[in-house]
């Protein structure tokens, strides 16, 4: 299950990466100057990044703390939250900082999961099984992307793509993640 949350978590950012791109390009710049587009795609790259690099340095203190499933729950609870902000306001301010939050969120996921998938899994399988684990996360990203494209206009402008993955990080932060499943 843990394997799963990562690849829902994976895939969601794929998908809004591509949004991204897209309103960049064709809404939040002038379709006629793409340098334009890829600056302002470049910006929510660099703040997603520094995100991922918040993400992945606050997670093993955070851990010390909060029990692991808590803060996996939490940071999966904190990456839908944007992506719903973005779809009530549909502008590049919530664009960026979607960005940086979900890459912050999604780096405690991987790092925090990585680990449980670590904690139990027997050494003798341990290798075999993170083979899997790249396979169902780099599935999860190509139909993240795949997906997206299906619900995508041309604008790159709709509410369906941030609220789908919303409702997709929520389902994997609440259900799959339920403490009981990993007893």
């Amino acid at each position: 299950l843990a394997i799963i949350v990562v690849a829902v978590q994976r895939g969601g950012l794929t998908a809004l990466t591509l949004m991204a791109l897209i309103l960049q390009r064709n809404t939040f710049n002038d379709a006629n100057d793409p340098d334009a587009g890829l600056s302002g795609f470049a910006l929510a790259l660099v703040l997603s990044g520094i995100g991922i690099m918040l993400g992945a340095n606050i997670t093993p203190a955070a851990k010390r703390i909060i029990d692991r499933y808590i803060w996996s729950r939490g940071a999966m609870c904190i990456a839908a939250i944007m992506p719903i902000i973005f779809a009530l306001t549909l502008n590049e301010f919530t664009l960026i900082l979607m960005g940086f939050f979900t890459g912050m969120a999604g780096q405690a996921v991987k790092v925090t999961n990585d680990a449980i998938v670590q904690q139990r899994t027997s050494d003798i399988f341990r290798g075999r099984v993170f083979a899997v684990y790249d396979v169902v996360v780099n599935a999860a990203i190509v139909s993240g992307a795949l997906i997206c494209s299906l619900f995508l206009p041309a604008s790159g402008l709709t509410r369906v793509v941030p609220l789908g993955i919303a409702a997709a990080y929520l389902f994997a932060a609440l259900v799959l993640m339920n403490r009981r499943y990993f007893k």
